[in-house]
């Protein structure tokens, strides 16, 4: 269920909206876990972090819950990796033991350190001493282009950099040799002094900075997302209750620990109910299967190409057993439904949603409690403590029912952008909401249905055509497994709809038989003019997502025009 309440409007100066009488904000009045053995223990601690300074002063609540789980069950496995599996009393101690190594190389409160290293449980520990040390992680990308990187890391400003095997090198080539770098995956972890010459972090944010997190950079530079401790813990707490995390629990985390989708989300919220981490540098498919099988994983979250490449990956091999698995969840991209029930006639489990950005998280999911099985197309209901507008191109509330953009606020929003007042004020409204860019709807029962976003619409002949509708309608046919829609220049309707194709094995390809369909299933102007046919969709070595701008590539190399 979603209540919604008219609220007075404050005046916005934003050119992106007009004000007018009221505000329709959608909240949940989701219910919280009736279950005891899913509910944590911990409490979820509202309001703004307590001032503190290094290790010896009050510690932020999220490590402070973080050693009470290790204090009731310390021999429990809180994290495994390829190489190694900890428990709970000994992940607490090397995260305490690297805060005080911080502390000794001149770490103060405030001091921003950057991580950029693959999935792994010392990157966990590396974050959670950070914050037990009084600093602000800084997490990039450890894939991020050597420009990328030098530029990002410029943009910081840390004090230190903590790096691993694989980054280090880079890392260094990256920075100032005034600047230190450690590697984590070592036995004695040390740190060279850090030098004070730093740019200052701002003095006008609502709350202490906690995070800055860098987006992936895939249509421009990174973006640096500015987080409180309040939105990591509630963050993190929020869906441990939504999706009834418990200690038994053991989640699958293949995305990267450097986005929050992968630390926060999926990390951290296993962590604070007491459950394992399972740590995967990649999200290759052999890599998932094996280690679902090898530990029995009851989690797993990824983007919904993973979990297409995953099917196919089950269908060659019958004898994978993922019988364990009680609850997939897919997000970052639109549902592919065709791809999410083959996964649950293989593996018996569906796979529910989760929709947010790291600007503002949690927002929308699933409580596999109250909704054992997915609404079809739908994202899910409101998490507690989230509020959605939906709104018109000019800021108007469109009714229950119509399709808007999503703006988001809550206690997940973040500060701002980092170094970025003009995107910061881009991006959030002067009343505190966040532009997703995403278009969405919603129905009487509170359920969210997300129709694409902003910056993929198509627009032929001055009608709106989204992709992701036409990529569901084409992977229903049985000639194709998947699909990716995008809009190429076109001189007469302003832009032409053309969909890459990736053919099912089982079945020849044929163009005009998928077109015919199509057409029984959608508008005129929304039917693609071309369908190219394509070995493979690329893929973001990043996140895992379908990269739109080389499969516009792939389709001018395979059918040039």
């Amino acid at each position: 269920m979603v209540s919604h309440t008219k609220m007075p409007s404050q005046i916005r100066t934003s050119s992106n909206y007009w004000p007018h009488q009221a505000q329709l904000v959608f909240r949940a009045s989701m219910s919280a876990p009736d279950s005891p053995s899913a509910q944590l223990e911990t409490p979820i601690r509202e309001g703004p972090t307590p001032a503190m300074s290094n290790s010896s002063a009050i510690l932020p609540p999220l490590i402070a819950d973080l050693q009470a789980v290790a204090a009731r069950q310390p021999d429990a496995v809180a994290v495994i990796d390829e190489r190694s599996e900890m428990s709970y009393g000994s992940f607490t101690r090397l995260v305490s033991a690297r805060a005080q190594a911080l502390e000794r190389a001149g770490l103060q409160r405030g001091d921003r350190v950057a991580l950029i290293a693959e999935n792994s449980a010392m990157f966990l520990v590396s974050a959670f001493a950070v914050w037990e040390a009084g600093g602000v992680l800084v997490t990039v990308y450890p894939s991020t282009a050597p420009a990328d990187l030098a530029y990002t890391l410029r943009d910081a400003s840390p004090v230190a950099a903590l790096a691993d095997a694989a980054t280090v090198d880079a890392v260094r080539s990256a920075l100032p040799a005034s600047v230190p770098v450690a590697v984590i995956d070592v036995a004695d972890f040390t740190c060279a002094s850090f030098g004070r010459d730093r740019l200052p972090n701002p003095t006008d944010l609502r709350e202490p900075l906690f995070m800055i997190c860098y987006s992936s950079g895939t249509t421009s530079r990174p973006k640096a997302i500015m987080l409180s401790h309040t939105a990591l813990h509630h963050g993190a707490t929020a869906y441990a209750r939504v999706w009834r995390f418990n200690p038994s629990d053991k989640a699958i985390v293949c995305m990267p620990m450097a986005w929050l989708y992968g630390l926060c989300t999926t990390a951290m919220s296993t962590l604070l109910a007491g459950g394992t981490v399972i740590s995967l540098r990649r999200s290759a498919p052999a890599l998932i299967a094996s280690a679902v099988e090898r530990h029995r994983a009851t989690v797993i979250t990824g983007v919904t190409t993973i979990f297409a490449k995953l099917v196919k990956y089950l269908e060659d091999r019958e004898s994978a057993d993922l019988s364990s698995l009680r609850f997939a969840v897919s997000g970052g991209e639109p549902r592919n439904e065709v791809a999410f029930q083959r996964f649950r006639d293989l593996v018996g489990v569906p796979v529910h949603d989760n929709f947010c950005s790291s600007e503002c998280f949690p927002l929308i999911t699933y409580d596999p409690f109250a909704d054992p099985s997915p609404i079809l197309g739908s994202a899910g209901r409101l998490v507690p403590g989230s509020e959605l507008r939906i709104v018109s191109p000019v800021g108007a509330d469109v009714p229950v029912g119509e399709v808007g953009e999503a703006l988001a606020r809550g206690t997940g929003l973040m500060l701002g952008y980092w170094n970025d007042a003009e995107e910061t004020a881009a991006a959030l409204t002067v009343d505190g909401w966040y532009r997703t860019k995403d278009l969405v709807r919603l129905d009487a029962d509170g359920y969210v249905y997300v129709v694409g976003r902003l910056s993929d619409m198509i627009i032929r002949g001055g009608s709106n055509v989204s992709p992701a509708e036409v990529e569901r309608v084409l992977r229903m046919h049985p000639a194709v497994r998947d699909a990716t829609v995008i809009g190429l220049p076109d001189p007469v309707y302003g832009e032409e709809v053309v969909a890459a194709v990736v053919c099912a094995e089982t079945h020849d390809f044929d163009a005009e038989g998928v077109r015919t369909f199509a057409k029984e299933q959608l508008a005129s102007y929304k039917v693609p003019t071309r369908l190219v046919q394509v070995d493979h969709l690329p893929s973001n070595t990043t996140t895992g997502k379908v990269n739109r701008r080389q499969v516009a590539a792939l389709i001018a190399e395979a059918d040039p025009r």
